[in-house]
């Protein structure tokens, strides 16, 4: 876990992040992590990055600096948004470098084999009825509506890969967990196929373990800083599986304060409260409006009291809407409207201390996130004209204790 900051106005960005990091399936705590990177020495790239630490085995860490390279042997970009389309670019060209290609096995393999012992078990229990093709193509029936109506990832199709890839692991683990599928060659291609589009579902496997991605510069055509902010799933046959979550265009004059993984203490400071007693308020509210008519003497019939209850049922949205008009008019707008005019230094003051105040509150608040911000904060500057500037980065080694630090 971790916590970053990206604001940003016409005059550029600033980046912050904390250090702290957790090794997974332990309890070890780091702070020395590197979440703020420079993206290149020639053009005007940041990036942020926070949640999973590594793509299979590779940190991401490796992956940015190595890019920074990748970056700098190419022309600069005309649109900043296109560097989601080198790093595709780049993430292919290495994937056999980075043993990406030897490591999806495992992950490729696991999915093929739990949808095959699920579905192949249900297969199973229908194989030797008399209508055994017809029972087996409803439960095909099943699976195939689970994806339609299931998210796809845009512009994210590996099921041909898929298909010439790992036919024979499908062909395997159909062998032990429902052999007798193998006298039925259509439906049993139908069940193949269906598995190879699985793979480009947003799964939840994916989603609940994501890296956050969040690339912020210049190209060689903007006037005026962008960012996009990608979660990053996988890597399967050289190609990067991710979402868009938001990308932002400066030229439109709105300056922003786009807080990162965990994001409550930043927003409550931003908003005034926080999200929770935002949502809180009102549905107590309503709840207690029913409770008082629901206990109302015996005078009042059933009708009255669901005619009060209906008659009343748009308070609990009306307060929501008010109190969301005070928090945007009384703490948002005042906020936004200074970050809009504040020069470069004072954005990286501001975004050093939203990262500081919420590692104050993991360090001392006990509420199961103790620890998972902390740590020197990293914050950096990005200017059309100045290019990336490090305001304060930590180091490898102390500068006192090693006197050919230069």
């Amino acid at each position: 876990m971790s916590v970053g900051v990206c604001i940003i106005n016409r005059n550029g960005i600033a980046l912050a992040a904390d250090s702290a990091g957790t090794s997974p399936g332990n309890k070890m705590f780091y702070n020395s992590m590197n979440k703020v990177f420079s993206l290149s020495k020639r053009f005007v790239y940041g990036a942020i990055t926070y949640g999973k630490s590594s793509i299979y085995n590779v940190s991401i860490e490796q992956l940015l600096k190595e890019f920074r390279a990748f970056l700098d042997s190419q022309e600069c970009l005309n649109d900043f948004f296109d560097i989601i389309n080198e790093f595709n670019k780049f993430i292919n060209m290495k994937n056999s470098y980075y043993r990406f290609d030897v490591d999806e096995f495992d992950s490729c393999n696991s999915l093929i084999k739990d949808l095959v012992v699920v579905w192949g078990n249900k297969i199973k229990t229908v194989i030797n009825q008399d209508n055994s093709v017809e029972e087996i193509n409803h439960i095909l029936d099943e699976l195939e509506n689970n994806v339609i109506s299931s998210i796809r990832i845009d512009n994210f199709d590996v099921s041909s890969y898929i298909n010439c890839t790992y036919l024979q692991a499908f062909e395997i683990h159909i062998s032990v967990v429902v052999p007798e599928l193998k006298q039925y060659k259509e439906q049993k291609m139908r069940f193949w196929n269906i598995i190879c589009n699985y793979f480009n579902l947003s799964l939840k496997r994916e989603t609940d373990n994501v890296m956050g991605l969040f690339f912020a510069g210049y190209g060689a055509k903007d006037a005026f800083p962008k960012y996009i902010h990608l979660e990053l799933y996988t890597v399967i046959g050289g190609q990067v599986k991710y979402s868009i979550v938001e990308k932002f265009d400066e030229s439109n004059n709105t300056a922003k304060i786009q807080p990162l993984a965990q994001n409550d203490v930043i927003l409550t400071f931003c908003k005034g409260i926080s999200n929770y007693f935002l949502y809180y308020i009102p549905q107590k509210a309503s709840e207690l409006i029913n409770s008082k008519i629901e206990n109302l003497p015996q005078e009042f019939t059933d009708e009255q009291k669901s005619f009060l209850k209906t008659h009343f049922s748009e308070c609990g949205q009306n307060l929501s809407n008010a109190i969301t008009a005070q928090v945007q008019a009384n703490n948002v707008d005042p906020i936004i409207n200074s970050v809009r005019l504040i020069p470069l230094s004072e954005m990286a003051s501001l975004a050093e201390n939203l990262v500081n105040i919420t590692s104050l509150r993991r360090t001392y608040a006990i509420d199961g996130n103790q620890q998972t911000v902390g740590g020197p904060t990293d914050v950096a500057i990005l200017s059309k004209g100045d290019g990336f500037v490090w305001i304060k980065r930590k180091h490898y080694f102390s500068k006192d204790l090693n006197p050919n630090y230069k």
